[in-house]
């Protein structure tokens, strides 16, 4: 009897042993958390500073980089983060031309997620290993919203991945669509605006009762935003697909006067009407707060984890705050001068809106008030010299 149990022990361990040396046992690393949880928020217009969060901070040592087996040419491997640091290339879904976060001038790639990516994939995480700097290759480009995080589901002919990740201001929730999930934030503290043409009798949020609302076909967050808070306006899904090359679908859909307004993110709409007779009569609607996220596929749960330590860390860099002013302020804003009680405050070095609230309304928590009241799309996006109207206390 000891003989038989000695021999099953010892089978048991041989099997144990087999597991461990074929990677059978490692740490789980669940890509199903709520992004919630390490959400980071840059608040430097609102109170100068914005409250870290410890994503673990990963090294790319941590992960074993294969040598490529082909020098010349992108070498698949069925782990994505793996086969980002073993080739030194990242291949970004992206919708093209989306400005200003994506397009193209002559094939040279330009725009926001362009040089956020660059910031991103430039941190540690992503080059401590075989290779200093990660090269972001975004020519992947597809013509509508939908159909770029849909790229993180297909193959090629010999069924390898034909994209690592996809950018483009998404929203969806994870799963969405199957087999995708999303990173914290990269992009967040903007809002809903609402978009029409000059010399439209809508201004304001409380025009729109009876009106006909356009909203992005394709988006479901939107149209559920503008349902609840517009329940007594004719909601309208609009394609954004491109016009002969052009991305004009909301100067057509206006002028057209096929709708009186549209209800459209306001950082892609500050180029989407760049040029054009349309204005934004409300830059951040109530209620709404985008959170643009990165998809990545369910199952790269290890490029996630980097994915989110690199977003902090860069979030919390001066060059980020430079890339938000550089790429979403608009000159094409609905305002007003002030009126009996109200004053004028000149920005200066240092001002967070936060701190102007405070001295001029006696609480900083009034920074929200300043923000409406000039119709600012971001607490964050205030420039030295600006005046802005303090309203009154």
């Amino acid at each position: 009897m000891k003989k038989i149990l000695g021999s099953v022990l010892f089978l048991i361990l041989l099997a144990a042993g087999w597991y461990i040396h074929e990677g059978g046992l490692k740490n789980p690393l669940n890509s199903s958390q709520s992004a919630d949880k390490d959400t980071v928020a840059v608040n430097g217009g609102v109170n100068g500073g914005a409250n870290a969060v410890d994503t673990g901070n990963p090294s790319s040592a941590d992960v074993k980089t294969p040598a490529p087996s082909n020098p010349d040419g992108f070498v698949p491997n069925k782990d994505t983060l793996k086969s980002i640091l073993g080739n030194g290339v990242v291949r970004v879904s992206v919708e093209n031309p989306s400005r200003p976060f994506y397009s193209e001038d002559n094939g040279k790639p330009q725009g926001f997620n362009v040089d956020f990516a660059n910031l991103l994939f430039a941190q540690k995480e992503f080059t401590s290993g075989d290779h200093p700097t990660i090269a972001v290759d975004t020519h992947h480009g597809v013509d509508t919203y939908p159909a770029v995080p849909d790229q993180l589901t297909k193959t090629d002919k010999q069924g390898n991945a034909v994209v690592d990740v996809a950018m483009d201001g998404l929203t969806f929730p994870d799963n969405t669509p199957s087999g995708v999930v999303y990173s914290i934030p990269y992009v967040e503290d903007f809002g809903y605006s609402l978009i029409v043409a000059k010399g439209s009798p809508v201004r304001s949020a409380a025009d729109l009762a009876g009106k006909t609302v356009g909203v992005l076909q394709g988006d479901p967050d939107v149209k559920a935003y503008v349902q609840k808070a517009f329940p007594n306006s004719k909601i309208v899904e609009l394609s954004d697909a491109s016009i002969e090359g052009q991305r004009s679908w909301m100067s057509h859909f206006l002028d057209d006067h096929q709708v009186d307004a549209i209800v459209y993110d306001y950082p892609f709409g500050v180029s989407e009407i760049k040029g054009t007779d349309l204005t934004f009569a409300v830059t951040k609607l109530d209620g709404s707060n985008l959170a643009y996220k990165i998809g990545v596929r369910k199952e790269d749960s290890a490029l996630l984890i980097y994915l989110n330590s690199a977003i902090a860390k860069v979030k919390q860099s001066p060059a980020y705050l430079d890339l938000l002013r550089k790429y979403f302020i608009s000159d094409q804003v609905l305002t007003t001068a002030a009126t009996g009680g109200e004053k004028t405050y000149v920005v200066r070095s240092g001002d967070t809106l936060n701190a102007i609230a405070a001295s001029q309304l006696g609480s900083g928590a009034r920074f929200v008030d300043v923000q409406k009241r000039n119709n600012l799309p971001n607490p964050n996006l205030i420039l030295i010299g600006q005046h802005l109207i303090i309203p009154v206390r």
